[in-house]
C-alpha cells in the first residue's frame, strides 16, 4: 500500500511571486492594491459578480440600472449584462487572491456589502426597503500580495492522517474571523503544505477517527509573512476525572470539545464498546469543553473552559451551579420506573429518576421532556418544554406527573392539497395536559388512545374538502364540535371535550394565534421567527423598523407562501416543533419575500446564511451556559377567562409591548393614553365571544376625531370599525357597511359623543345579528342585519379570527380609564 500527497502549494506561491515581481519591474515601485470604482442608481436589488475571467451584473428586484460608471467607464448591463475586466480598463492577474479584498467606501440609502471568496467577489446593492430609486457607490480595494507556504505538521502522526485542517484569518475591523476554503489533509507522516497571503492565522484539526479517541489541536495566532513552518505540539490525556465538590465516585458520561469555529465539536459518549476515552490535545492551549457525569444518584451537566493541564480533573464546586431535584405530585399516579430527557443546544442526556436523583448544573437553559411507567406496563410519554433555571448557587424543584387534564383545539383551516386553493378542512386535536403544561406524546406512549371528532347534532363529521354549507354547518366550532378520547393509564377514561379557539398570540414583531395549550411550541417558533428577522436585517445592513409587524397564519398543506407583512406556513411546522434552537423550514425563504425578494440566487444565498447562522447561534448558546432566552409565552397569555355575566378587566391585561401595533401608547397609574399625534393602533388582550359588550370610560384630551374600535360579529368574523367622533367630530357609525362610510350608512349617527374634556361611558353590545351601542346611556346605534353586510379591509377569517383593536386618527388623543368585557347570553 502506497500513500502520497500532491500539494500544489509551492508551485501556487512560486506563480505568486512572480506575478509580484512582473508588476514591480513596471513601475519600479511595489504593486498598489486593484481598485475597484462603480456608481449606479439602484432601483430595488442587483448584485456585480467579479473574477479573473468577467464581470457579471446581476439583478433581482424592480427596474434594471440603465447607466453605470465602472472605473470611469459607462456600462450599460441591461444590454450588456457581463463583459471581459480588461475591456473596461479592470484587469485581474490571474492567481490573485479575491478573498482579501477591501469595501473602502459606499453610498446610498440602502446596503452596500462585498462578499467574498478565493476565486469571485460579489458587491450587492440593496434599495428595497424603499420606494423610488437612489445613487450609490462602491469602492473596493484588492491588495496584491505573495503567497507563502505554510507546512503544518504534527508530532504524533497516527492520530491525524487523513484529517482535514481548518484555516481562520483574522483581519482588522472584522467581526469574526474569515473561514479559508479549501480541503488541506495531513498525510501519513502528519504534515500539509498550504499557500497563504501575509497575515494573521490560526490552524486547527478536529478529528476522530476511532469512537474513543477525540482529536482537537490547534494553534496559537501565527503571523505569516514568508515561508512559515507550524508544529502542532500534542498531549494525551487519558479519560479525565471529573470532581464536585460534595459528590463522590462521578464517572463521565459524555465529553465534548469545542472548535474554534463559530460550529461544531468532536465529542465521546460512553458506551458498551466505548467505555473510556483517550484526549489528543494541544499543549498550553484553551477549550471549551462540554462534561456530562454521574454518580448513583446524581447527574452532573457542566460548560466550561478549562486549559490543557486543567482537563485531565475537571472540577467544579456546587457554588456554581443549580442543584436540580424531581418530585412527583401527590396527585399523581406513583410510577414504577421513570425518566427524563434533557435537550441542550449541544447534546441530549437521558437517565432515570427517583425522589433522590439530583441534577448540578451551570446552564439556565434547558429543554425537558420525561416519561413514567406505572405498575401495569403502560407508559405516558410526554413532549418537552423550556425552563429558565434561577441563578447559581440555588435550588430548583422540576415537578412531574400529576393529575392531567385533557385541552382540545380545533379550527377551519385551508388544505389545497385537496386540489383547490380555498379548499377547506376541520383541524381537531385533543390530548392529556400536566400541571407544568407538558403535552401527552400520543404516539410514543402505550396507553392506549383512541380519538375521535363528533358533531354535537349526532351528525357524521363533514369530509373534507368541506363544501359551504358543512362550513356552514360547523359555524362555530367550539358550539358545533366534541372531541372524544378513550385511554388507559390505570383505569379506562375517557375525554368529552368541546374544542377550544385558536387565542391571540404576540411577539415583538410576529403575531399569530395558536392553540391555548400550545404555550411552549408557539414560544419556540415565533422566537425563531423573530431571530429570522433579526438575521435578515443583519445580512441587509438595514435596521429593521420597530413597526415592522409579520402576520403568521396557518393552513394544512405542505407548502408556504409569504408577502408584505404576511406569512403563512403549515401548522405541522409549529404543532410538531419543540426545539428552540431548530430552522423551521421555510421561514426564512418566507420571510425573504416580505423584503421584496424573490426566487433567484440573492435569496437562495441570503437564505442559506439565515440558516447557518441559526446553527451558529445554537453553538453560541452552547458556549455561554448563563443563557436565557429572549422570548417566552407566560401563563397570562393563554386565553382570558370569560365566565358568562362576569366582566373582564382588559385594561389590567394590557401588555404594550405584546399588543401594540401601531404609535406610540402609554399606561399610566392603570389609565391608557393613546398616541398624542401619530395615529395608533392596539390590540385588546381577548377572543371575542360570540356575544359581548365591551365597556370603556373616555375622556378626549385634545384634538377632534375618530376614537375607533375594531369589532367582530357573526360565525364568519365578520369585522367592522365602530368610529366614534369621526370625520372631524361629525359623526358616529359602523364603517363600511355595505360598503359604505360610517358617516353615510344606516347606522350613522349624526353628531359626535366627546364634546367635551370630561369622562364619557361607551357600552357596545355585539351579538351574531345585531350591533348597539350606548354613550352615557343615550342610544347612538341600533342597527340589526346580516355582518356579512361589514366589508372591513381588514376582514379575514382566517387574518383577522375574532381580535378587538382600538384605534385612533392622527392629531388626536384619549384618556381610557375602564375597559371591560363581559359575555353575555346569544340570543336564541
Amino acid at each position: 500500500t502506497y500513500e502520497v500527497l500532491i500539494t500544489f502549494a509551492d508551485q501556487i506561491c512560486r506563480q505568486s511571486k512572480q506575478m509580484i515581481d512582473d508588476l514591480t519591474a513596471e513601475t519600479d515601485q511595489p504593486p498598489k492594491p486593484l481598485e475597484l470604482n462603480i456608481q449606479t442608481k439602484i432601483d430595488g436589488a442587483d448584485a456585480v459578480h467579479i473574477d479573473s475571467e468577467k464581470v457579471k451584473w446581476a439583478h433581482y428586484e424592480s427596474s434594471w440600472p440603465r447607466k453605470v460608471v465602472f472605473n470611469g467607464q459607462n456600462w450599460d448591463p441591461y444590454t450588456e449584462p457581463e463583459f471581459q475586466p480588461e475591456s473596461k480598463g479592470f484587469p485581474v492577474p490571474a492567481g490573485l487572491n479575491l478573498s482579501a479584498a477591501e469595501l473602502v467606501e459606499k453610498s446610498g440609502r440602502g446596503a452596500v456589502q462585498l462578499l467574498k471568496s478565493d476565486d469571485r467577489l460579489t458587491i450587492r446593492f440593496d434599495d428595497r426597503h424603499a420606494a423610488g430609486s437612489d445613487d450609490y457607490t462602491a469602492r473596493v480595494h484588492i491588495p496584491i500580495s505573495q503567497l507563502w507556504p505554510v507546512e503544518i505538521r504534527c508530532d504524533l502522526p497516527e492520530h491525524v492522517v487523513g484529517a482535514s485542517l481548518t484555516i481562520v484569518r483574522y483581519e482588522k475591523d472584522e467581526r469574526r474571523p474569515t473561514i479559508i476554503p479549501g480541503e488541506h489533509v495531513f498525510d501519513h507522516l502528519g504534515r500539509t503544505v498550504v499557500a497563504l497571503p501575509a497575515g494573521s492565522y490560526r490552524f486547527e484539526v478536529q478529528h476522530q477517527a476511532r469512537p474513543h479517541v477525540l482529536v482537537s489541536l490547534k494553534s496559537s495566532r501565527v503571523e505569516v509573512g514568508s515561508t512559515t513552518t507550524v508544529r502542532l505540539q500534542s498531549i494525551q490525556i487519558p479519560t479525565p476525572k471529573l470532581a464536585v465538590q460534595g459528590f463522590r465516585r462521578l464517572e463521565l458520561t459524555q465529553l465534548g470539545i469545542r472548535s474554534i469555529l463559530p460550529t461544531g465539536a468532536v465529542s465521546w459518549q460512553r458506551n458498551a464498546r466505548s467505555e473510556h476515552v483517550l484526549l489528543v490535545l494541544s499543549k498550553d492551549e484553551s477549550y471549551r469543553i462540554r462534561v456530562l457525569g454521574s454518580n448513583e444518584y446524581a447527574q452532573v451537566a457542566l460548560w466550561k473552559e478549562l486549559k490543557t493541564n486543567e482537563i485531565r480533573r475537571i472540577q467544579e464546586t456546587t457554588e456554581n451551579m443549580v442543584r436540580c431535584s424531581f418530585r412527583w405530585q401527590s396527585e399523581a399516579l406513583h410510577p414504577v420506573a421513570a425518566g427524563v430527557k434533557l435537550n441542550f443546544p449541544d447534546s441530549q442526556y437521558e437517565f432515570r429518576v427517583t425522589d433522590n436523583t439530583l441534577l448540578l448544573t451551570n446552564r439556565r437553559f434547558l429543554e425537558l421532556r420525561y416519561w413514567f411507567q406505572i405498575k401495569n406496563g403502560r407508559k405516558a410519554v410526554f413532549h418537552p418544554q423550556g425552563y429558565t433555571l434561577p441563578q447559581a448557587p440555588s435550588d430548583h424543584l422540576f415537578e412531574l406527573g400529576g393529575p392531567l387534564t385533557g385541552r382540545a383545539s380545533a379550527a377551519i383551516l385551508t388544505n389545497e392539497s385537496l386540489g383547490s386553493p380555498s379548499a377547506k378542512q376541520l383541524w381537531a386535536d385533543i390530548s392529556l395536559i400536566d400541571p407544568q403544561g407538558h403535552i401527552l406524546d400520543r404516539q410514543k406512549s402505550t396507553i392506549d388512545w383512541k380519538w375521535e371528532v363528533q358533531i354535537r347534532d349526532g351528525a357524521t363529521p363533514p369530509k373534507p374538502p368541506l363544501t359551504q354549507a358543512a362550513i356552514q354547518r360547523l359555524g362555530n366550532v367550539t358550539d358545533t364540535v366534541l372531541l372524544k378520547a378513550d385511554y388507559q393509564l390505570d383505569l379506562p377514561a375517557e375525554l368529552i371535550l368541546s374544542p377550544e379557539r385558536f387565542v391571540p398570540r404576540r411577539s415583538k414583531h410576529v403575531s399569530t394565534t395558536s392553540p391555548a395549550y400550545m404555550n411552549w411550541r408557539t414560544s419556540a417558533y415565533l422566537a425563531k421567527v423573530e431571530r429570522s428577522l433579526s438575521e435578515i436585517a443583519l445580512e441587509r445592513e438595514i435596521p429593521l423598523d420597530p413597526s415592522y409587524g409579520v402576520k403568521l397564519s396557518w393552513w394544512l398543506n405542505g407548502g408556504a407562501i409569504g408577502g408584505h407583512r404576511g406569512t403563512t406556513m403549515p401548522l405541522s411546522g409549529m404543532v410538531g416543533d419543540f426545539n428552540w434552537f431548530s430552522h423551521p423550514w421555510a421561514i426564512s425563504h418566507e420571510l425573504l419575500h416580505g423584503f421584496g425578494y424573490g426566487h433567484d440566487d440573492d435569496m437562495n444565498r441570503t437564505d442559506a446564511v439565515i440558516q447557518r447562522r441559526f446553527q451558529e447561534y445554537k453553538w453560541f448558546v452552547a458556549d455561554h451556559p448563563d443563557f436565557v432566552p429572549e422570548f417566552l409565552l407566560q401563563a397570562e397569555t393563554e386565553p382570558t377567562e370569560r365566565v358568562l355575566g362576569k366582566p373582564v378587566d382588559l385594561l389590567g391585561l394590557i401588555d404594550l409591548k405584546r399588543d401594540t401595533l401601531q404609535g406610540e401608547w402609554k399606561l399610566e397609574d392603570g389609565v391608557l393614553l393613546t398616541p398624542a399625534s401619530s395615529g395608533g393602533r392596539l390590540k385588546l388582550p381577548v377572543e371575542a365571544p360570540s356575544s359581548y359588550e365591551l365597556l370603556m370610560v373616555v375622556t378626549r384630551l385634545k384634538g377632534r376625531d375618530t376614537l375607533g374600535i375594531d369589532i367582530v360579529a357573526g360565525k364568519e368574523n365578520s369585522g367592522t370599525l365602530l368610529a366614534l367622533d369621526g370625520w372631524l367630530g361629525r359623526a358616529c357609525g359602523l364603517h363600511t357597511l355595505d360598503g359604505r362610510g360610517g358617516d353615510q350608512n344606516e347606522s350613522t349617527y349624526q353628531g359626535g359623543v366627546f364634546p367635551d374634556q370630561k369622562e364619557h361611558t361607551i357600552l357596545c353590545r355585539v351579538t351574531p345579528e345585531s350591533v348597539v351601542v350606548d354613550v352615557d346611556d343615550n342610544r347612538i346605534i341600533d342597527w340589526h342585519g346580516d355582518p356579512k353586510r361589514f366589508r372591513h379591509p381588514a376582514n379575514s377569517t382566517e387574518m383577522r379570527g375574532r381580535e378587538l383593536v382600538l384605534s385612533e386618527t392622527k392629531n388626536v388623543s384619549y384618556q381610557i380609564s375602564k375597559i371591560q368585557l363581559r359575555t353575555i347570553k346569544t340570543p336564541d
